[in-house]
């Protein structure tokens, strides 16, 4: 197989090569047959950021109606559908369009940021282009509060629960709480600047190209680089501790922004007062 690595053309190309290869795979699969010329294939994952290698593979949402995918799941003993174009392997998870539009209203960050980097490939499901426009769409401003203040809170209270493990050795109890600390830091530093966040796998490299997140990549490094050093088996003081040291200068950037972003609110200080509220507009927050 001919690998493509050159950024920007790996998503195209592949697309290309999807587009020829999929009307015979949905024609000849005897699932997939009835609903042919009514589904939606969206490429995305790994593919859409360009990244072709021997780990990577060709994810696409299949979208049908709720009618279709019911008659699929009677001749289906799974929704996860698996083939292989030009010898790579790929795999379908199939969804009604519906639920799917749900998601994105819904907020599910993910299926956002995902939707904002996909390629149609196939869009014979109604709908379509009009899911991936509202995914596209800027993040609403009281979205954008209530997923940062959520992720901030979330984010002190992982730290806080550092405090007493730091200061009694506990390096168990700081190793659960600390890659929790910095994954809601990656998200908060994402929303305050508009951007919905990928799950965990591509967090951290889809942070580091915003402007917060951009700032909090070389302080979330030094963490990485304290952890590598043993400073997970020290002792405290706490205040004295490599850990606690970046993930107060972390917060210390996402107060800064968040002030600087129009976000100067008491919960910036006294967050632990504010976490079922943070939590309760979490639950609340819709993209439209």
């Amino acid at each position: 197989m001919e690998h493509m690595n050159a950024k920007g053309n790996v998503s195209k190309q592949w697309a290309g090569r999807l587009e020829a290869f999929l009307p015979d795979f949905l024609s000849e699969h005897p699932a997939l047959s009835p609903a042919a010329s009514r589904v939606s294939l969206i490429l995305h994952g790994s593919t859409c950021m360009d990244i072709d290698d021997e780990w990577s593979d060709l994810d696409l949402w299949l979208l049908m109606s709720e009618e279709d995918l019911a008659r699929f799941d009677a001749a289906s003993p799974t929704r996860f559908v698996e083939f292989t174009c030009d010898g790579k392997v790929g795999h379908m998870n199939a969804v009604a369009t519906t639920q799917f539009r749900q998601q994105v209203e819904r907020c599910h960050m993910d299926t956002i940021w995902q939707l904002r980097r996909s390629k149609v490939i196939v869009g014979g499901a109604e709908g379509t282009e009009a899911i991936v426009a509202l995914a596209r769409k800027p993040m609403p401003a009281e979205t954008r509060e209530a997923l940062f203040m959520w992720h901030y809170t979330e984010m002190r209270g992982e730290h806080r629960a550092m405090d007493n493990p730091i200061e009694r050795k506990d390096p168990v109890a700081v190793l659960l709480s600390l890659p929790k600390a910095v994954a809601h830091a990656l998200r908060a530093a994402m929303v305050l600047d508009g951007e919905p966040y990928p799950y965990d796998k591509w967090l951290y490299r889809a942070a580091a190209q915003t402007p917060t997140g951009t700032r909090i990549e070389p302080l979330v490094q030094r963490v990485i680089d304290a952890l590598s050093c043993g400073a997970l088996s020290l002792g405290g003081p706490e205040r004295e501790h490599p850990i606690g040291r970046e993930l107060r200068a972390i917060r210390a950037v996402l107060i800064d922004a968040a002030r600087a972003g129009g976000l100067d609110r008491p919960w910036l200080d006294k967050w632990w007062l504010h976490m079922d509220q943070a939590r309760s507009a979490f639950d609340k927050a819709r993209w439209v």
